[in-house]
């Protein structure tokens, strides 16, 4: 039996939580599924990888937001392909696709939205317009479920919950921790604390970054790692430029060893002010860190506070300064968290349950 072709469009293809999960999930259901991916903007390092693990991937090569090659490009392989579903990714992919691929005759649309537009907000408007060109939306939460059926106006039944997945066995291997902080170039005796995120506005660094002042007063065998690189990194950086701590902040910038970084980490911290459902948390959660994050909604659908890990307000840089004091203080919590974190990733969010979902999910439509 000949497989049904399934086209998923997304904005670009640099590494972020959508384009990973992508490279999760599409190789694993390639034996039921004809999984190809398209992507709008350039090519991005995980193209080549999904190339590389058997997924076709077609580009548009936006060169700006005026082409109108684009729709032509995109109707040539749409008419190629003739996809039985087509699935989004991303605010942009979602509007565009919903749009053109219905235009080009495609009639299953699967729209993935993933968290907050923040920024993009103001398309939530061209969203609600254009809802009716959806057959079904994806969703990583129960709380983004609420909120889009609210926003949207929607049942809740054109809505099914898949959240990330992450695979724990990625995260078990032999590290010389030593040679890598040296390689790193920071403090071999001094505990870690890490935080991988891109550095945006609605990341909330800048409260870390106070919260790291406080505590470095007190004890200064301490570090801080910055993994990720964004529009924010000057300011932040001038931010310290007047810290006593500075010379124990290390912006590491975009990594490709993300992993070997969290394996010499301690404490994980990410002070968000909103999420979809966190990569970053999920992955420090794999590696066994003890993590303080924020107590929005979304971050309660990973962490229980007090059992899982530790969630503080948002904006408050004096409550991560006491939550961090409460893990380096008491041993017995440190080590409660990271056991209760990893159990929970490798009991609710392994990638084969989130396969069977999704393939459940395309039968169903089809």
């Amino acid at each position: 039996m000949k497989r049904k072709r399934i086209l998923h469009l997304i904005t670009g293809l640099e590494i972020g939580g959508a384009e990973m999960m992508l490279l999760k999930t599409l190789p694993k259901m390639q034996d039921d599924f004809d999984n190809r991916v398209c992507c709008i903007m350039g090519h991005g390092p995980m193209g080549k990888k999904l190339e590389e693990a058997g997924i076709p991937v077609y580009y548009l090569n936006l060169k700006n937001i005026f082409e109108l090659g684009l729709i032509l490009r995109f109707r040539k392989v749409t008419k190629e392909l003739k996809p039985n579903i087509l699935v989004t990714y991303l605010i942009h992919a979602d509007l565009f696709g919903r749009v053109f691929g219905r235009l080009f005759g495609i009639k299953k649309i699967i729209c993935n939205q993933r968290g907050s537009l923040l920024q993009w907000e103001f398309l939530r408007v061209i969203d609600r317009l254009t809802k009716c060109l959806v057959t079904h939306y994806i969703v990583q939460t129960k709380v983004t479920k609420r909120e889009l059926a609210q926003k949207l106006h929607l049942p809740l039944e054109k809505f099914t919950v898949i959240p990330n997945s992450i695979d724990v066995s990625e995260y078990k291997f032999e590290l010389d921790k030593d040679a890598k902080k040296k390689e790193l170039g920071i403090n071999p005796t001094n505990q870690n604390i890490v935080c991988v995120s891109n550095l945006r506005r609605s990341k909330g660094h800048e409260y870390l970054l106070e919260a790291f002042e406080e505590i470095y007063a007190k004890n200064n065998n301490i570090n801080l790692l910055i993994v990720g690189d964004g529009e924010r990194e000057v300011e932040l950086r001038e931010k310290t430029e007047n810290y006593s701590s500075k010379n124990n902040i290390y912006f590491l910038g975009k990594r490709s060893d993300v992993k070997e970084i969290l394996r010499i980490s301690d404490v994980f911290i990410l002070p968000t002010l909103a999420e979809g459902m966190s990569n970053a948390i999920m992955e420090a959660m794999a590696t066994g860190l003890a993590i303080i994050t924020t107590a929005i909604e979304v971050n309660k659908e990973l962490i229980q506070d007090n059992y899982s890990g530790l969630l503080v307000p948002t904006q408050n840089s004096i409550a991560i300064s006491q939550s961090i004091d409460k893990i380096t203080y008491n041993l017995k919590l440190k080590n409660q968290l990271r056991f209760n974190a990893k159990e929970k990733i490798i009991n609710n969010f392994s990638v084969k349950a989130c396969v069977e979902k999704t393939k459940n999910l395309y039968n169903t439509i089809l």
